[in-house]
């Protein structure tokens, strides 16, 4: 047997399959390879988030013709990072130690499947997702193992494919939002739904579809409806669904739109703007626009603009905006306070 040094030694002799996921700011695969390379510390994490690796693993044994597939391993690790983004290798250590001296590498057996189980809910680098993760992560494992979707699909794409404004919603399930967006490419168009979602079920659906890439109808749908919308909550949302939409021009110009303007946008926006669509700051006019906003209120700035500092590839774009020639007084006091801070 080979040498067990990191969690990607573990997986890779286990008798059977795998798969890694990020869980941090929405739900993604994360290949092996990667996340090899950021165990060895060859790599930062590419998508941190409150300095640490947010991953779900799935675990199970492949099934044969002659019997049912096993009862998949999950668990859920917070890994956490130094402060360039890079594993703090110590902690998983001494949890991969841990493991090793109470079940060993039969990970699959189903005895050991449950100490690890118990192994793990008394670890401080386990974490429960929450319930839209969660449903969401449930969803994705389905269609890896080729089952089935849950009871509550059904109800949902048909909710969904109805054109009616006022049908009950209210007996839906989440786990049904979740199947149905994980199968977006077998659904029909229902882009026109969208303008007439109550907001309860808008709000269900964004936190699933932000794990998905929109096509530019449905993500167009979406931004027309945020655009629409006086309520902050339902701008959230529809930025949350169109956050992974390939159509990155039309959701920059909105979110220019929403910052461009002189009045205050609310910290659960700009919370949004900073976790969901992080790659679109890495454009100039939007970083600067962010942290003008940001600039309004000390603890927000900190808060957002450093958890942007700790990426690498926006950690310069955020000190470019910092070194702007055209930069208000709140944010030079804001940039100020900051790195007085962090100084101290």
């Amino acid at each position: 047997m080979q040498p067990v040094e990191t969690l990607s030694d573990l997986l890779q002799q286990l008798q059977g399959q795998y798969r890694i996921y990020d869980m941090g700011c929405r739900l993604g695969k994360l290949s092996s390879t990667v996340f090899k390379a950021f165990e060895e510390g060859r790599k930062a994490y590419p998508l941190p988030w409150l300095r640490h690796a947010w991953v779900g693993i799935l675990s199970w044994s492949p099934k044969t013709p002659e019997e049912k597939l096993t009862t998949p391993t999950i668990w859920f690790l917070k890994l956490p990072l130094d402060e360039r983004g890079q594993l703090i290798q110590a902690a998983r250590d001494e949890f991969l130690n841990q493991l090793l001296e109470t079940i060993g590498t039969n990970m699959l057996d189903k005895k050991a499947s449950g100490q690890w189980a118990e192994q793990l809910k008394h670890s401080n680098l386990a974490f429960t997702p929450d319930q839209a993760r969660m449903a969401a992560f449930h969803a994705q494992a389905s269609l890896t193992l080729e089952q089935p979707a849950s009871s509550f699909y059904p109800a949902v794409k048909e909710y969904m494919a109805k054109d009616t404004e006022h049908q009950s919603w209210q007996e839906l399930g989440l786990q049904g939002f979740a199947d149905f967006a994980m199968r977006l490419h077998q659904q029909d168009d229902w882009h026109q739904k969208i303008n007439h979602l109550p907001a309860p079920v808008l709000d269900t659906l964004a936190a699933q579809l932000e794990n998905q890439t929109l096509s530019h109808t449905l993500a167009k749908a979406f931004i027309l409806r945020g655009q629409a919308s006086h309520e902050d909550g339902e701008k959230v949302a529809c930025l949350r669904a169109v956050s992974q939409s390939p159509d990155f021009v039309s959701r920059q110009k909105w979110l220019i739109e929403i910052m461009g303007k002189e009045q205050m946008v609310g910290v659960e926006l700009l919370a949004t703007i900073a976790s969901k669509c992080s790659q679109d700051l890495a454009t100039d006019p939007l970083m600067d626009l962010f942290v003008h906003q940001c600039a309004t209120d000390q603890g927000v700035f900190n808060g957002l603009v450093q958890e942007l500092m700790f990426q690498p590839k926006l950690r310069v774009k955020v000190l470019q905006a910092f070194r702007a020639d055209k930069r208000s007084p709140a944010l030079m006091q804001a940039i100020g306070s900051l790195m007085g801070q962090t100084q101290s």
